[in-house]
């Protein structure tokens, strides 16, 4: 087992004989336009990716010495992520081999990333190209039989999703009806998955086959059994390929295959927006269960919570004043006491970063503004795997100061310092939903 070598980032090079490449051996300056022109948008994604989640530490990044340098490193593998950072670091040094809207998203991004730079990148060194090449084949020329890296279909990528529970939209309208018998595992398999998910991302769409998409869930709109009817329409014209993705590519193309599904497809809504049910909770248009489902149970109130903190979210909370601000968050009601709730909300989400901060031995100073602290939590956290990449996902976004989707701190002092900002009940939901994963980390230690 090759231990990997952290290598500053000084001392590695993009290898000017990348066969991504068309005209190698340009000197590094030129090599980094090379990649910049080539990747043109993707850099931008990927240099976004590398600021949120760091480097992948699941691929090491390839490289040998460079010749009678012995403190220098030519990479022969992972040139796209060096680029990323490179770009990062300077992104004026791309400036004309990208697009202004790229160049000006890589300047923004660029600010960020001084914040918190990265310093060393883990390698795994060979002593010479050739030692390398057989690595190299495997990751970037194909299956090779099985031997090489064998990406998932869409098929794959969806169980994923499904068993880290996440559902697409297509995919949870195949697996209810497979589910009640409507559609084979072998006809399934020739659904294209693409077609169907661009035409249930549509709105219009959902409208004409009684269904609506709420909370990551597709619900019906009207009878169970209408509303399979015309999903399976759908679903066989794509099987027998009556309907390709060409066909529905734009919105415009949705709409018009929207409109032009037979009378007896279309599905007539008996229920309001907002109150529909989970596909294969079979209930009537008024919202009650069908006889057959009766007696296991009563449908679940949709009233949402008054409270900020949910009941069947544990805190572990130690410290004697932030349990008392707890409990208080747990009793005050969003509905009457909205502005105490935000204000109390702010106060326990810093003092909760700074124990902490204080309880781990973390280097961050007290004068640290609360997006620094919560950052320096966040990287700890998943340092510790006490919060993967999706959970810390909206705690990282809550730092920012240009944004005000919840959560963000930027919304939270709005709150508190502008008489002309009103914190909403949904608001203050959002705010604890999306940090509800870092609380319960932090409180978990």
């Amino acid at each position: 087992m090759v231990a990997p070598t952290p290598i500053p980032v000084a001392s590695l090079q993009l290898d000017p004989e990348n066969p991504r490449l068309s005209t190698p051996n340009s000197g590094q300056r030129e090599t980094l336009r090379q990649m910049a022109q080539l990747q043109g948008a993707k850099l931008r994604v990927l240099a976004e990716d590398v600021l949120e989640y760091g480097l992948d530490p699941s691929e090491l990044t390839i490289v040998t010495r460079v010749e009678d340098e012995a403190d220098r490193f030519v990479v022969l593998d992972g040139n796209r992520r060096l680029s990323a950072i490179k770009v990062l670091e300077n992104p004026e040094v791309v400036q004309g081999a990208v697009s202004e809207q790229v160049l000006k998203a890589l300047r923004r991004l660029s600010t960020a990333y001084h914040e918190d730079p990265i310093e060393e990148v883990p390698c795994v060194v060979f002593g010479t190209r050739g030692e390398a090449d057989h690595w190299l084949e495997l990751r970037h020329t194909g299956q090779r039989g099985g031997a090489g890296s064998v990406l998932w279909g869409s098929q794959e990528s969806a169980r994923f999703r499904a068993r880290r529970g996440e559902r697409d939209i297509h995919t949870q309208a195949l697996d209810f009806l497979e589910a009640r018998g409507d559609l084979s595992p072998e006809r399934r398999r020739m659904v294209a998955a693409t077609t169907l998910r661009r035409l249930l991302a549509t709105p219009y769409v959902r409208e004409r086959l009684g269904l609506e998409w709420s909370q990551q869930t597709l619900k019906s709109l009207a009878d169970e059994d209408v509303v399979a009817a015309a999903l399976r329409h759908v679903v066989n014209e794509i099987a027998d390929k009556k309907v390709k993705v060409s066909d529905v590519y734009t919105v415009e193309q949705r709409r018009k295959y929207a409109h032009s599904l037979p009378h007896s497809v279309v599905v007539q809504i008996t229920r309001e927006a907002g109150t529909g049910v989970k596909l294969g909770e079979r209930r009537g248009p008024a919202g009650k269960k069908d006889e057959k489902d009766a007696g296991r149970g009563r449908p679940r109130s949709t009233r949402k919570r008054d409270r900020l903190i949910p009941r069947d979210c544990v805190l572990n909370v130690t410290d004697p004043r932030l349990r008392d601000i707890e409990r208080e968050l747990r009793t005050l009601s969003l509905e009457s006491s909205p502005n105490a709730v935000s204000v109390l909300m702010r106060v326990f989400l810093e003092l909760s970063a700074d124990w902490y901060i204080g309880a781990q031995g973390l280097s961050v100073p007290e004068s640290a503004k609360l997006a620094a602290k919560l950052k320096a939590v966040v990287d700890d956290l998943v340092q510790r795997r006490k919060l993967n990449a999706k959970q810390a996902k909206p705690a990282r976004r809550a730092a920012p100061k240009d944004t005000f989707l919840g959560p963000s701190i930027t919304q939270m002092h709005q709150w508190i310092h502008n008489q002309h900002m009103f914190p909403g009940p949904s608001d203050l939901r959002a705010e604890w939903d999306g940090l509800q994963p870092w609380f319960t980390a932090v409180w978990s230690t």
